[in-house]
């Protein structure tokens, strides 16, 4: 005999609590999903079967949770919300909503466990978490990594550059899990604080990885990891680029605020390490600066950060060392389309192309495919096919999720646009 369903009356009542319909949060539960990388495509009738008592999969359970602890303000956990634990870890409740600690507990070997695991199961984006962070300061500063360590960073930077995040990122967690784990184990004195600067490094780039794939909240999950290694390891350049990529991730999702306040925490920290360090920084606060419309902040943030900005020609460029030319442009060209200039961004993008290596393959598609964009917006779809169609062309073995989606979006948008010209005129 079928058991009989029991209604979620804790649901039931956060859904009350929270003021919003069924639908509500349905419409909630997608927008959580889709930061991560799912389209769902949950309604009312959803939200219904699970207030009757019907259970969805655990990665939703998470969503469900997530989207409950924006709205209430404070951490939802699957019990507080009537669902059993599920195998994706939540933040403990009594936290807060809008805290995390200052610093993982345990070595670094023992964090990049926790690392592993926490990404190894679906887990959704928060950006309470990046909230909470913004406002720590980075660590005091030490020295730059080099040697085997370095070698391994540029790696796995050149890896994603040319193939794009779903090349590498297998081979980088065993890495990081197994050979840097057991590295972090055995070192003592100086070396120990240079393998937890690589092991920091190397998270922001398998944080890369899984953001290039649409999973943005392992991504999260490695952006933090790798602020608390570089923390640990007193290594400031390393923490200040995990915040401003943190604030870059949440600016992309829509978190403007929670953007902002990183991006300024990050120009904060960022007082006394390289001028390359200082223009990364400086040019995301352009970005955030131009989305809560103050233009003369966001120029003049542009304008510092372009003295640290290496040119072609000026030597090779070091992953976490230089700011390329073709990644500020990019900048320039976000900030000005913020801002309601899109023929400036149009030139900005257009001298990004030309400034990109030959090896950053999936830069220079982006870039295009941005391009592309713009030049639709304006009405110049003849020539946002042209862009279209050598990114379809010349990269095809690219395995990025997002240049991927980004494609198909903008395919559908121009076929759009040459139907309506297309069509017949009406009686």
């Amino acid at each position: 005999m079928a058991r009989s369903r029991v209604p979620n009356a804790r649901l039931r009542a956060l859904v009350e609590e929270t003021g919003w319909t069924q639908a509500g949060l349905a419409r909630a539960v997608n927008a959580v999903g889709r930061e991560s990388g799912l389209r769902l495509a949950y309604d009312r009738t959803s939200v219904a079967h699970w207030l009757t008592g019907s259970r969805p999969a655990d990665r939703v359970v998470l969503l469900v949770c997530e989207a409950l602890s924006r709205r209430t303000g404070r951490v939802v956990v699957p019990e507080e919300a009537g669902f059993a634990p599920v195998a994706g870890r939540m933040p403990e409740q009594g936290s807060g909503a809008g805290r995390v600690p200052r610093q993982r507990s345990g070595t670094g070997d023992r964090q990049l466990a926790e690392l592993v695991r926490d990404v190894a199961a679906f887990t959704p984006y928060r950006p309470a978490a990046t909230s909470a962070l913004a406002v720590e300061e980075a660590a005091p500063g030490a020295g730059p990594v080099t040697g085997a360590a370095h070698g391994s960073v540029t790696f796995f930077a050149q890896a994603f550059l040319a193939q794009g995040g779903g090349f590498a990122r297998t081979t980088l967690r065993t890495y990081l899990s197994e050979a840097v784990a057991r590295q972090l184990r055995e070192a003592r004195g100086p070396g120990r604080a240079v393998l937890s600067t690589e092991a920091a490094q190397l998270a922001l780039l398998l944080g890369r990885m899984y953001a290039d794939d649409l999973q943005h909240g392992a991504a999260q999950r490695c952006y933090l990891a790798a602020w608390n290694l570089a923390a640990t390891a007193g290594h400031r350049e390393s923490a200040v680029i995990a915040v401003r990529t943190l604030s870059a991730q949440a600016h992309q999702l829509g978190h403007r605020e929670v953007a902002d306040a990183a991006a300024r925490a990050a120009v904060r920290a960022a007082d006394g390490v390289p001028c390359a360090l200082r223009a990364f920084a400086r040019a995301q606060l352009a970005v955030t600066a131009a989305s809560r419309g103050d233009g003369r902040a966001a120029l003049r943030s542009l304008l510092l950060a372009e003295g640290g900005v290496s040119d072609p020609g000026d030597g090779p460029m070091r992953p976490f060392e230089t700011y390329a030319r073709g990644d500020f442009e990019y900048q320039r060209a976000e900030t000005l389309l913020a801002l309601g200039r899109p023929q400036e961004a149009v030139r900005a993008l257009e001298h990004a192309l030309t400034a990109r290596p030959p090896d950053d393959r999936r830069g220079t598609a982006l870039t295009r495919l941005r391009l592309a964009g713009v030049l639709l917006s304006l009405g110049r779809a003849e020539e946002s096919h042209a862009q279209l169609r050598i990114v379809r062309e010349d990269f095809p073995t690219l395995r990025s999720a997002t240049l991927t989606r980004t494609a198909d979006s903008l395919t559908r948008a121009l076929t759009r646009v040459t139907t309506r010209r297309t069509a017949p005129a009406g009686r």
